[in-house]
Order: C-alpha cells, then sequence, then structure tokens
C-alpha cells in the first residue's frame, strides 16, 4: 500500500512539472474577462453624488444665497455605463435658470424654489445613462436672486499716525482715487457708505508719505472697479508763533457801547513757516457776544476765536475771558 501512494506522489509531480504556468495564467486572465464581460452587462442601480453648476442667470441679477453645489440620486444602468460614470471627471451637472419662475419680495429681491426631481431628464442625457431614480437630494433647489447695481463710493481711509516732534501733517490726506465704483446686489450696495482700506499705521513721520493701500472687501458679492488706493500725505515742520488780534463786540442790543479789557488778546499757535509768511491782519478774528440777559447775569464775557487759518494747530490764547464796561445805552 505504501508504495502504490508513493507511485501515485511522483506520478502527480511529474504531470504538475509539465504544465506551462504562461498559458495557466493567459486561461485566468480570459476566464477573468469573460467573467467581467457577463457581470458588466447585467443593469444595477447605484447612488450617485454629482457637483452642481448654475447657468443663464436672469438678466440683470446676481445669485446672493449659496444654493446646494452637489445632488445625490440613483442611477439604473448596465454595468458598463455606470463604471464609465464612476470613473469620469464628473464635470457639474448644468442647471438652466433660463425658464424658471420667480417670485419678488417686499425687500426688491426674487426668490424660486425649484424640486430636483424637474432636472431627471436633462440629467439622464448628460449622463447617457438609462435611467435616474426619482428620489433627489435635496429634493429642491432655493435660489435668491437681487438686481444688479453700480455706484460710485468714497473710500474711507484706516490710519494711526504719529509725527515726530515739531512736524505734522500739512493739509489733507489725498487718496487717489478718492471713489471707486462698487458693483454688486442693489440692497446691499444700498447700506454702504464707504468703502474702507486695510489700516495704515506709521511713526515718528518727518517726511512726506506715498504708499498705495488695499481696499477691504465688504463682501464677496461686491466687485470693486480697483483692489487699491494711492494715499498721498504731505508733511511739514511746524513751529510756533504768536500775534495779537483785537476782540470785536457782537451784539443784540440797539445803540449799545461796550469796551473790553483787555482790547487784544495774544493768540499763541503752531504752523508751518510758509503758511506762516501768508498771514495778515484779517487772518484771525476773535469776539464777544454781548445781549440783554448778558446785562444782568455775567460780569465777564467768553472769547471765542471766529476766523482761523486753515493749516493751524495747537491754537492757546493768552485770555479765555474779557471784563467790560457799558459805555452808554
Amino acid at each position: 500500500m505504501q508504495n502504490k501512494i508513493s507511485s501515485t506522489i511522483q506520478y502527480l509531480r511529474i504531470v504538475l512539472t509539465k504544465i506551462d504556468i504562461k498559458i495557466y495564467a493567459i486561461c485566468v486572465v480570459i476566464a477573468s474577462f469573460i467573467w467581467l464581460i457577463m457581470t458588466l452587462s447585467d443593469s444595477y442601480t447605484e447612488q450617485i453624488d454629482f457637483p452642481v453648476s448654475y447657468r443663464n442667470y436672469p438678466q440683470g441679477m446676481i445669485l446672493v444665497n449659496n444654493p446646494t453645489d452637489e445632488i445625490s440620486f440613483n442611477v439604473k444602468s448596465q454595468g458598463f455605463e455606470l463604471a464609465s460614470v464612476a470613473i469620469a471627471n464628473r464635470d457639474s451637472i448644468l442647471i438652466d435658470l433660463s425658464t424658471i419662475e420667480y417670485r419678488k419680495t417686499k425687500y426688491g429681491r426674487y426668490v424660486a424654489a425649484i424640486a430636483t426631481k424637474v432636472f431627471r431628464y436633462n440629467i439622464m442625457s448628460q449622463l447617457k445613462v438609462d435611467d435616474v431614480g426619482k428620489e433627489f437630494k435635496p429634493d429642491s433647489l432655493y435660489l435668491v436672486f437681487d438686481s444688479l447695481v453700480s455706484r460710485d463710493i468714497p473710500i474711507k481711509l484706516n490710519y494711526k499716525l504719529a509725527f515726530e516732534k515739531g512736524y505734522n501733517k500739512y493739509g489733507g490726506i489725498k487718496l487717489v482715487p478718492p471713489t471707486i465704483r462698487v458693483k454688486g446686489p442693489a440692497l446691499l450696495i444700498k447700506k454702504i457708505n464707504s468703502i474702507e482700506t486695510d489700516s495704515l499705521i506709521l511713526d515718528n513721520i518727518n517726511s512726506d508719505i506715498s504708499k498705495e493701500i488695499n481696499l477691504l472687501k465688504k463682501d464677496k458679492y461686491l466687485n470693486y472697479s480697483q483692489s487699491n488706493v494711492e494715499v498721498s500725505i504731505k508733511t511739514e515742520k511746524y513751529s510756533e508763533f504768536s500775534v495779537w488780534a483785537p476782540i470785536a463786540i457782537m451784539s443784540n442790543v440797539p445803540n449799545l457801547k461796550v469796551k473790553t479789557f483787555p482790547s487784544k488778546v495774544k493768540i499763541t499757535f503752531a504752523m508751518a513757516l510758509p503758511d506762516y509768511k501768508l498771514l495778515n491782519d484779517s487772518s484771525f478774528m476773535l469776539a464777544v457776544q454781548l445781549d440783554s440777559i448778558d446785562l444782568l447775569q455775567q460780569n465777564k464775557l467768553i472769547i471765542k476765536i471766529e476766523k482761523k487759518p486753515e493749516k493751524i494747530g495747537n491754537v492757546d490764547l493768552s485770555s479765555e475771558t474779557v471784563d467790560y464796561v457799558i459805555l452808554n445805552k
């Protein structure tokens, strides 16, 4: 018996050594291919997730909400077609909005709710599959549109400037351009009073400044005619000066003659030298107000600066009030 078993094993070894491994591998591949063909020939139903994009927006309108960017649905087709869908680049399913009816709200916007199943046949045609299930997720698309308008809006500079001692800003800050054209939803544009810039923070300034500053985007739906603005700030060295100015009497009491003590007050101020050379006797005007109630209740009159040069800083009067005497009525 033992000899018979040994003989059988030896025979099997001889048979296996005679089999060509390459031929065996080819047979396995052919069999697998035939099985795959038969399998893919059957019909299957699979859930597919596809990105969505929208086209043909209503003319003069802008989409201001965030509708879904993906739709899920069941696809029924042969395995070959499902495989091609599965390995495709998944180009977006195009949703045509040209035939959609919208309802106008009291705020002037336009809204629409669209059942996603209405795009069923368009999707079947686009994907080239036999059938698409009737259940979609989400079951509806919600769209909100606003009128697309544009308006010139002033630019507001966010800044914090610190000048070196003896220096100061000379004149106003110049923005080029001072306004920009902003395009976007009407309801949003209506609420905007200005477009702000990035922060401009500078210390120890002693010379002119010229910088390009980016504009802050208030909302993703807004489109600016440009993204930055040129900021120019002229700097001058300021010195302290002083002048004496007479005090004018302003009164609504007829035939009233009044004399103030003193009749002139010293004004101390900081000013750039080029502007100081342009001063004259009428550059400053000081006045006190005297009416009937003042005659009874006040012993002193408050001095007010009625007129002063524009490019001036740190104004100080040698006296804030003056005494007065009524000469006659």
